[in-house]
């Protein structure tokens, strides 16, 4: 495990572990979900605190599109859905690249294979300052052709006492196979432009046409916090009745590689061309 800290804001990393967060806490207030004890023993990425979402975010339907002509197959990776989901970031070890008392540097150089068949390199930087996690993430296309490619991060907060603020124009709603096939305003349980509560909602949608702002506060906590990122589309995700729900952000819809009429698409880069993104979590006291 990797400690990172600068004054109260003390983050813990497993490189190991998909390359994820383990948590992050500010003047002893967890911020994120701490990821527990029996996660680390089963070295499961799914219940860090976050974990990063590349070569792609959540969903390509069946594991499969069509790319120049020819039929790509990624197999499940999350049973039993028949889906791919997350990209293949998280299902591998991370090295250290650089490492100081307030930052660190993780790599995953990935080879082309059955489980994403374009070679890329990404980075995540991750820095901690007084209140705040800042994720800088970078993917470069290591192939020999145009290959799709975008990085995003899965992040889950505690649900008890949560409410949560942010505007975006479209809510997609989601068919019987969790994959979207139309989009609406966000209406009802749908709408956060003026803050919700998380308890009693059940939600597993992608929001497009984000503003790039997101505001969670909790109930009795003395912080609460400011979610930032360059990027234009948000995966809502509270199970209902569940302990931790998430707000993702993300570059792309969801199924986006099979759904390329619909913004914000895919990312599409050139050989050696980089995708860059920057997500930034603050604090602030709650008056």
């Amino acid at each position: 495990m990797i400690s990172i800290a600068d004054g109260e804001s003390k983050c813990a990393i497993f490189p190991a572990i998909g390359g994820g967060i383990r948590s992050w806490s500010v003047g002893g207030q967890d911020v994120l979900r701490r990821a527990n004890g029996d996660a680390i023993r089963r070295g499961d990425p799914l219940l860090m605190s976050s974990f990063p979402l590349v070569p792609f975010s959540n969903r390509i339907a069946d594991g499969r599109f069509v790319w120049k002509g020819r039929e790509i197959r990624l197999p499940a990776n999350i049973f039993p859905e028949p889906h791919a989901i997350h990209g293949i970031g998280w299902e591998n070890v991370w090295t250290v690249e650089d490492i100081g008392d307030a930052h660190c540097t993780l790599a995953l150089h990935h080879e082309a294979d059955a489980r994403w068949p374009w070679s890329f390199v990404a980075q995540q930087n991750f820095t901690v300052a007084d209140g705040v996690l800042e994720l800088e993430l970078t993917a470069t296309n290591l192939s020999a052709e145009s290959a799709p490619l975008a990085f995003g991060h899965h992040p889950y907060f505690d649900a008890e006492g949560a409410s949560l603020t942010f505007s975006a124009d479209r809510v997609l709603m989601n068919g019987e196979n969790a994959l979207p096939n139309s989009s609406i305003p966000p209406t009802g349980q749908f709408d956060f432009t003026h803050g919700g509560a998380i308890s009693g909602r059940s939600i597993d949608h992608c929001y497009a046409g984000w503003d790039g702002h997101a505001e969670i506060r909790w109930k009795g906590r003395k912080l609460g916090l400011h979610i930032t990122a360059d990027m234009t589309a948000g995966v809502l995700y509270i199970p209902h009745g569940e302990s931790a729900f998430c707000f993702e952000p993300v570059p792309h819809i969801n199924n986006a590689i099979n759904r390329a009429f619909e913004l914000p698409a895919m990312p599409t880069l050139a050989p050696n061309e980089n995708f860059k993104a920057k997500i930034r979590l603050s604090t602030f006291n709650v008056s």
